[in-house]
């Protein structure tokens, strides 16, 4: 039944009965009174209203008090009141968008089966298929908008969100501004201007490095290039140099300077998801055999906040290279700018104590600042051989697309110090 209108006179005792309309009218205002919209509703829900806008209005206001599991509630039941309303089905989708993104694009193809124009929905389902990296879908659903209409405003801005995620800075930064043109006022476009100069396809390292220990001291240089080739692949390739093959010891046990080290890579990041890595290290020496490392990793995003990581590194080419590396651990997004990761590493080689374990446990904590700022500062221990490990590093932005690298690490056994500088180019 829907509800009566009017209300009871003000005065003592008054009491608000269910009025939807006015509801409707008070729930539009901005700010949206809320004081005054809550009791008409629950006049409502009392009197047993079959008006699904009752638990439509009810489902909104508990999103935007942040009680999510009320609101799915609400909009549940507005839903199978008026199963042909876009509306509640609508907010519903919005509503589970952030957590449970395949539910919600069920409910907006159910919306499109009825409707295949209706702008909300697409709008939706496109936001849902780019945050689960599903690129393509995304793209399609855009093209779609912008047939219809190709001034829309949120479908270029979707387009332009993609060329971002596609690494294409500049055709990104062509679209925000495109937006802008269109809707001088737009946030998401700006929003999207300010993130676009941290977005990257092309990175080159350059660097000088210094290692001391207690049997002497040997220079470094070289360079590190990495090659985005699609939207979530990476290729790296690196060289470094030293002039002195020293011995050094660190929380992930000895290891011995080459004279030249070539690096390649393969990386796969799907963000908020999974990433693997597979790298293998040529270690030249000049006067002991070839080295070779190879090296595989994996991440999973346990939830958007908290990733599990784990690698396995081979070492071989003669005995006194042999062994292996695994490591473990959870990284931690504490805030927007701040990051924990505790790691466990466990080495066994043939030249310490014929494959003995040796154990680390290291804690990091990375502040990840504007234009691509990092600083990393941790440390680690090694119980079997006592030794503390000191390290940190930061990439210092200059400009856009020049940053300033430094590192140090110390370990506390051999007197083993490592410091790094250099510059990262981007483009």
């Amino acid at each position: 039944m829907l509800c009566v209108i009017g209300f009871y006179s003000a005065g003592a005792g008054a009491q608000p009965v269910c009025d939807v309309e006015q509801a409707q009218r008070l729930f539009g205002q901005q700010p949206r009174p809320v004081s005054e919209v809550e009791p008409i509703l629950a006049a409502c829900q009392a009197a047993g209203s079959t008006d699904y806008r009752v638990y439509m209005f009810l489902g909104v206001m508990a999103r935007d008090a942040g009680k999510r599991q009320q609101a799915i509630d609400f909009l549940r039941k507005a839903q199978e009141m008026a199963p042909q309303e876009p509306n509640p089905a609508l907010e519903l989708a919005f509503t589970l968008e952030a957590h449970e993104p395949r539910e919600a694009a069920k409910v907006y193809e159910q919306i499109l089966a009825r409707d295949p124009s209706n702008r909300p929905a697409l709008l939706g389902l496109a936001r849902v298929e780019r945050g689960e990296n599903r690129l393509s879908e995304a793209r399609a659903l855009y093209e779609r908008l912008l047939a219809a209409n190709p001034r829309d405003p949120d479908a270029l801005n979707g387009m332009a969100w993609l060329e971002l995620a596609h690494r294409n800075r500049e055709k990104a930064k062509a679209g925000f501004e495109h937006v802008l043109s269109i809707d001088p006022k737009n946030e998401e476009a700006r929003t999207g201007l300010s993130e676009a100069p941290d977005v990257y396809r092309y990175l080159l390292d350059v660097n000088g490095a210094v290692v001391s220990t207690a049997q002497g001291t040997s220079a470094g240089f070289g360079a590190r290039g990495m090659a985005g080739i699609t939207a979530f692949d990476t290729l790296e390739l690196g060289w470094q140099h030293y002039t002195n093959e020293l011995q050094t010891v660190s929380a992930i046990g000895l290891a011995t300077l080459p004279s030249d080290d070539i690096t390649v890579g393969f990386h796969r990041l799907v963000p908020l998801s999974y990433a693997f890595s597979l790298v293998y290290d040529y270690r030249a020496h000049t006067n002991l055999p070839t080295e070779h490392w190879i090296e595989g990793s994996v991440t999973l995003y346990l939830v958007d906040w908290l990733r599990w990581f784990g690698g396995y590194r081979q070492a071989f080419g003669a005995f006194q290279w042999n062994g292996r590396l695994i490591r473990t651990g959870l990284s931690a997004t504490v805030s927007p700018s701040w990051e924990v990761t505790a790691t466990v590493y466990n080495s066994a080689q043939a030249i310490f104590n014929n494959y003995q374990n040796l154990w680390s446990w290291v804690f990091d904590v990375t502040y990840y600042g504007p234009r691509n700022m990092l600083v990393v500062a941790g440390v680690g221990y090694s119980p079997l051989i006592d030794n503390v490990d000191l390290h940190a590093r930061a990439t210092v932005p200059v400009t856009d697309r020049i940053a300033l690298q430094v590192a140090a690490t110390h370990n506390s056994i051999n007197a083993d110090t490592r410091v790094t500088a250099g510059l990262r180019f981007t483009w």
